[in-house]
């Protein structure tokens, strides 16, 4: 009764309904905040707040309260022509052209470097052993200036004349010095944006110089931006472009599918203005609510509740508009079809979208931040999405009349001057012909003839990309790089600064330990004797334990051959080492640096971590045996991204496929049914899966490293909920078409009747999910193809063969005893083949 009265509704007030709609979407607009201004960057931010890694930050915050580095801007200077390497004046060149124009780009002062090294020897005589140390970067400045806002992001610059770390900045091939911009904000931060583009533009702007006029760069001597802070705002740029590509090729695709199909205007535009309209409402209310604090957004869901929702929203309309035909063909009034259309199919266009919505709202309940709100908006984008496919599309076709399927009318509307041209084309002769139909009742025939052989047919088909998905399951690529495409600004760096330094450099992995009753500030104490023992056995087993260099209280340069230096240099030397290793606030904690030899975001990063977080412990001297241990650093993160990635995958997976299956118990009140039902997208997951695996290996077999880590999670519960949707539609023409065919015709006449429709949906379902390829980012571009290619094995193979197949098998009754139990009996089997 309740979408009886809604249909009644809707044919009596269509205008108030869109006008109500329209009200909706000017407040929303007029209301809600800028997209930007509520979302939240970053990657590793989203884990749990009791993640080691994140544990280990706040540790390391509270240690080291002056050492606020977030993230970094790396510019590599490098000249790879000639044996010498660097030459003298790129030094010079680089001291100063490049460094004067970086403190001014930034809003920092230019250090005076005039002062002779032994002059240090002052400041160790005076220094006092417990004073607060400032970091080994420069200290920001106090009075404004044309870079301040850069400046309140940027804690430092440290280049090849630092006293402190310059040695380390110059390769060991002497072929390249590499020049770092502290920054304080994560690498995915919005206030990034401004400093990288600025020095970015910096750096071209002198490429584009004539070689020989003032400031030009030296001949042979390139320079190149890397870092995480460049690899952020790349992976931001990225992300804004897939997304609004995304969206454009969305509503291109989706216009030319449905003109395709129904060869009518309206009935393309119809769907666009509800899917368009329930977009723009969704995203302007969630905005809406993350400024209120109700939910939190991050930055790049806008895509996923675009796509969903549009994908959705057309397959409804579809659905609707094809039984609003079907009423208006049966001789009813243009009312009378719109109130009828919601009456028969209002319940089932809800449980359908109910087990999406129930599917993707599962992920709520994940432990990653980015999983769990895209449960939330997703969900909520699809309730909009429902809501105005079951209120605003009746509505604009009730005001449309027979107009929305002009040139073409149905035959209670139609008239001997509604003739036009058009409906004497190749598609109308095609339409008129029923080859589609056709198509469908001959398999129903197939089906009903030969039930096992098309059974096996399905299952044999997708067996073998069933088994790559089975066995690269957990062949996943947690690589940031690996992201972007090869042009990006910070994959060019990163290749150039690999080149000449450890691979590790991008990203060390900061030891913390903390010694209770022990103090680490006098030099040469006893605690010193303890942090050298560590790293001489750290450095002797960095072989085995995958590391290029140790730096430590001991050796704050690593391993590399140490300057001949005065005396007063060298305590100088200490006393920085001092200042950067001992904690000012508590001089019982101390940090080790340890430089990974192999990629940090390399797939094997993380196995590699934990081996070395295992075995840390063991090289620890007697003194240190009961110091607590925190890793910082992203390897560590993503070792816990992966953990908890992993742990969500089982818990939403067994969620998802508990709930769909409740939802399709009460639906259709056949729990034998609805387990095969379950087992077939499962079985179509995995084909999907191991499918998309192949196919971007197979694209590069050498530098494929596995699919994005988010794949998985999102695949499973979108495909699961979407095939179950089609599913449902099929079983409940089914279970009604039965009542009048009987057990055995009533599956072949709900196939024949609901394939096209069907297909219809699954077509266009895939061809929106395929539009998240048109970004540049692979995780993205996997996504799409697995999502496209496992909509389209739904919608030609699971629905219209693995499902039909499976209900002919017990129907007639060559299931022993599982026909019984799903209530098929020899009677009606007999009656049925008669």
């Amino acid at each position: 009764m309740l979408f009886k009265s809604l249909g009644d509704i809707t044919a009596k007030h269509a205008t108030l309904i869109i006008l109500a709609w329209v009200g909706l979407l000017v407040a929303c607009v007029l209301v809600a905040p800028p997209w930007e201004s509520v979302v939240e960057n970053g990657e590793f931010a989203f884990l749990p707040k009791d993640s080691p890694s994140r544990i280990a930050n706040t540790m390391f915050r509270q240690a080291f309260p002056n050492d606020q580095m977030r993230s970094t801007l790396v510019l590599i200077a490098r000249r790879e022509s000639g044996d010498e390497g660097l030459l003298p004046s790129d030094f010079d060149y680089l001291s100063q052209q490049i460094i004067p124009e970086l403190h001014k780009i930034v809003g920092l002062p230019l250090p005076n470097r005039d002062v002779p090294e032994e002059a240090d020897e002052a400041a160790v005589e005076g220094s006092d052993e417990n004073s607060t140390a400032e970091p080994a970067t420069e200290p920001k400045p106090e009075q404004k200036s044309d870079g301040a806002s850069n400046s309140n992001i940027v804690q430092g610059i440290a280049w090849f004349e630092d006293r402190k770390v310059g040695d380390l900045l110059i390769s060991e091939d002497k072929q390249a010095t590499s020049i770092v911009l502290w920054l304080t904000t994560e690498f995915l931060n919005q206030a990034n944006v401004r400093v990288v583009n600025g020095v970015e533009q910096f750096v071209k702007d002198l490429s584009r110089i004539p070689s020989g006029q003032v400031n030009s760069l030296p001949p042979g001597l390139e320079i190149a931006v890397s870092g995480s802070a460049t690899f952020g705002r790349d992976m931001m740029q990225e992300s804004a472009k897939s997304a609004k590509s995304t969206e454009d090729w969305t509503v291109i695709l989706v216009v030319v599918l449905l003109i395709a199909i129904y060869r009518a205007p309206m009935l393309a535009i119809i769907p666009l203005i509800t899917v368009g309209v329930a977009t723009s409402v969704s995203r302007k209310l969630l905005a809406i609510g993350a400024e209120q604090g109700w939910v939190s957004l991050f930055n790049g869901i806008e895509t996923y509740v675009t796509v969903l929702v549009y994908g959705a929203g057309v397959d409804y309309c579809l659905f609707l508009i094809a039984r609003y035909r079907e009423e208006l063909d049966g001789g009813l009034t243009i009312e009378e079809s719109i109130s009828g259309t919601l009456h028969r199919i209002g319940a089932a266009l809800t449980a359908s979208a109910g087990t999406v919505m129930c599917g993707i709202g599962m992920m709520y309940f994940a432990e990653f931040g980015k999983f769990s709100q895209a449960g939330v908006a997703i969900t909520f984008g699809l309730a909009v999405c429902l809501l105005a496919s079951l209120t605003l599309t009746p509505a604009i076709l009730r005001l449309s009349g027979k107009w929305a399927f002009w040139p073409g009318f149905p035959a209670g509307l139609s008239t001997a001057a509604d003739s036009f041209p058009a409906d004497k084309g190749l598609f109308a002769r095609i339409q008129k012909a029923q080859v589609l139909t056709a198509g469908w009742a001959k398999m129903g025939a197939l089906l009903e003839q030969r039930p096992w052989a098309t059974w096996l047919a399905s299952v044999v088909l997708l067996l073998p990309f069933s088994i790559a998905g089975i066995l690269f399951f957990g062949d996943l690529s947690y690589g940031l790089l690996s992201e972007l495409p090869p042009t990006a600004s910070s994959v060019y760096g990163a290749a150039a600064a690999q080149k000449h330094f450890p691979a590790g450099e991008v990203s060390p992995i900061t030891l913390i330990i903390e010694a209770e009753g022990m103090d680490f500030s006098p030099v040469q104490g006893p605690s010193f004797v303890l942090i050298r023992e560590l790293t001489n056995r750290l450095v002797a087993a960095r072989d085995e334990l995958g590391l290029h260099a140790v730096r430590s209280l001991s050796a704050p340069k690593g391993q590399r051959e140490a300057k001949k230096v005065s005396i007063a240099v060298r305590q100088a030397q200490k006393l920085h080492a001092r200042q950067y290793f001992v904690s000012p606030n508590n001089h019982s904690i101390t940090r080790v640096n340890l430089i990974p030899k192999n990629d940090p975001f390399a797939r094997s990063s993380i196995s590699e971590f934990r081996m070395l977080r295992d075995r840390i412990r063991n090289e620890l001297p007697d003194g240190l045996r009961e110091a607590r241990l925190w890793f910082v650093g992203n390897t560590a993160e993503i070792s816990d991204l992966k953990a908890v990635t992993d742990r969500d995958q089982i818990r939403i997976d067994a969620l998802v496929m508990l709930g769909v299956y409740l939802i399709l118990w009460a639906l259709l009140k056949k729990p034998g049914i609805c387990a095969y039902l379950m087992f077939t997208v499962l079985y179509s997951y995995f084909a999907t899966l191991g499918f998309t695996y192949l196919a971007f290996w197979a694209m590069d077999p050498q530098g494929f490293t596995g699919l994005d880590w988010k794949v998985p999670m999102f695949l499973f519960t979108i495909l699961i909920a979407v095939g179950e949707d089609y599913n449902i539609f099929l079983m409940a023409r089914i279970d009604e078409e039965q009542k009048v065919h009987g057990p055995l015709k009533g599956i072949t006449v709900a196939l024949e009747r609901t394939g096209s429709i069907i297909s219809s949906c699954g077509v266009i379902m895939a061809g929106t999910f395929s539009s998240l390829m048109a970004g540049s980012l692979v995780g993205m571009d996997q996504l799409g193809l697995a999502l496209a290619t496992g909509v389209v094995l739904d919608t030609f193979v699971i629905r219209p063969i693995m499902v039909p197949a499976f209900m002919v098998l017990l129907a007639t009754r060559r299931l022993g005893v599982l026909s019984r139990l799903a209530g098929y009996g020899k009677t009606e089997t007999v009656s049925q083949a008669a």
